[in-house]
């Protein structure tokens, strides 16, 4: 019976909660026991009369959370249809790379200019500065929001500090310290600095960290990405070329971005220039991105055509080849695409940055393709012979014809295997992104590979026989 009862999801217990609370101190109280993510679905569904409601109920630093958990595009979606000063104060509390996404997201000249309007003027400039830098460097996912502290604080300086900006700064668990320009000279945990109490009198300076890892705004994102990973870092200041600090970049943006690369490597794996569905895109725009990649597809194929015209004849003395082809293809095809998506998922985390773990790979992949088509060909070597006695073909010619068919299907998993791994690796010692050598790319030369090879063994059959 439970089972036929639907379980009643966190949103729409919220939008019950509003639509029947008019009580706006009540409905403060009914909203705090959810997640801010729970409350943004909810708003996204909401009537505009019943987003004012919420808007009304939720204290802004709330209300300014609710709206961080949103979509870039649902964020700015929902605030055309929002008063100009809710708008004020949640752009007032928001953080500045949140806010850079948003405006980022405008596509409309005057809009963009009025909404950078209600930005208050100092965080403005940092926005529409962050705005210039290209979407895979540091600065373009930038935060200026954090907690720095001059060298020559006291610890009860720093702790009274501290504890006065906590409510305003997102991230106070890492404390930069600073020289009275604004120099980058250390870092601290909070919990160091709490430790560091029972005796108030001791200088900042002589407790913080030296041993620092930075970056600047024109870093690419991967390499930050990669530096978080290695040293479990929640936070990463950024600094300018005078070793200035100039803001911070946190695990959520570095997690976001993480999204964003996997989506843009599946895209280039598929052929395509991007994963995300655009509402605006026109059908004109999508054949646009993908026309060439076909195009190009088409011409390699002929390849693959003129070497099935090249063994006409061997076609028409043993048509059982055709029955097999698409299967042998098919089977490389699959083979070296698994192998290639491996690779591209062990360069964006690094693992193959040295001579004796890519050699390692290569050997490894060897040995899959090699048990993978020693498997498939046993059973495709028998699935033949099978096939052959039902349509009565003489048992020699038809073991003969199996082996052919078993052994091309073992080598091209090989081969397929091997050129999934090695071609990647190939364009990125190129200093090109690996994923440009996509699926269809490695699909068109396994199925030229391929076809060489069962061809050429099948050749070997045919003059056997003769």
């Amino acid at each position: 019976m439970e089972d036929l009862i639907r379980k009643i999801l966190p949103e729409e217990e919220i939008i019950n909660i509003i639509l029947n609370i008019d009580d706006e101190e009540v409905l403060r109280e009914q909203l705090e026991m959810y997640y801010d993510y729970e409350i943004a679905k909810a708003l996204l569904v909401l009537e505009p009369n019943s987003r004012k409601k919420l808007y009304r109920s939720l204290p802004i630093r709330k209300l300014t959370d609710v709206f961080e958990e949103l979509t870039p595009e649902d964020a700015f979606s929902i605030l055309r249809e929002t008063n100009i000063e809710t708008i004020i104060k949640i752009f007032k509390e928001m953080e500045t790379d949140d806010l850079v996404d948003i405006i980022d997201v405008i596509d409309d000249r005057d809009d963009r200019i009025t909404y950078l309007s209600l930005i208050d003027v100092n965080k403005r400039v940092i926005i529409k500065s962050l705005l210039d830098f290209d979407q895979g460097l540091v600065g373009s996912i930038m935060n200026n929001d954090f907690v720095s502290l001059p060298k020559n604080f006291t610890v009860k300086q720093a702790i009274k500090k501290v504890v006065s900006l906590a409510p305003e700064i997102e991230f106070i668990h890492n404390i930069f310290i600073t020289d009275e320009t604004r120099i980058l000279e250390g870092a601290m945990s909070l919990k160091e600095l709490i430790s560091a109490g029972y005796d108030q009198s001791q200088v900042i300076e002589d407790l913080m960290s030296t041993n620092l890892k930075y970056v600047t705004p024109a870093t690419d994102i991967e390499d930050a990405i990669e530096i978080m990973k290695n040293y479990d870092f929640l936070l990463l200041p950024v600094v300018d070329k005078y070793n200035k600090l100039i803001g911070i970049i946190s695990y959520d943006d570095i997690l976001e971005a993480l999204n964003e690369e996997s989506d843009e490597d599946y895209s280039s794996l598929a052929g395509l220039s991007e994963v995300a569905i655009d509402e605006k895109e026109t059908v004109f725009k999508t054949i646009k991105k993908r026309l060439p990649w076909l195009i190009i597809i088409m011409f390699i194929n002929l390849i693959t055509s003129s070497i099935i015209i090249g063994f006409e004849e061997e076609l028409k003395l043993l048509p059982t080849l055709a029955v097999f082809m698409p299967l042998i293809l098919n089977m490389a095809g699959n083979s070296g695409t698994q192998s290639l998506g491996i690779v591209i998922r062990l360069f964006a985390t690094n693992q193959l940055d040295h001579k004796k773990a890519i050699a390692k790979h290569i050997l490894n992949e060897f040995f899959t393709g090699l048990v993978n088509g020693l498997i498939i060909a046993i059973g495709l070597f028998l699935m033949v012979i099978i096939f052959n006695l039902i349509k009565g073909q003489d048992f020699t010619v038809g073991l003969n014809f199996a082996l052919v068919v078993a052994l091309s299907i073992n080598i091209a998993l090989i081969v397929a295997t091997l050129a999934g791994t090695i071609v990647p690796l190939i364009v990125n010692s190129l200093k090109i992104d690996p994923a440009v050598a996509s699926g269809p790319f490695i699909t068109t030369i396994n199925d030229i590979l391929s076809l060489l090879i069962y061809f050429g063994l099948a050749s070997i059959l045919i003059q056997s026989l003769v």
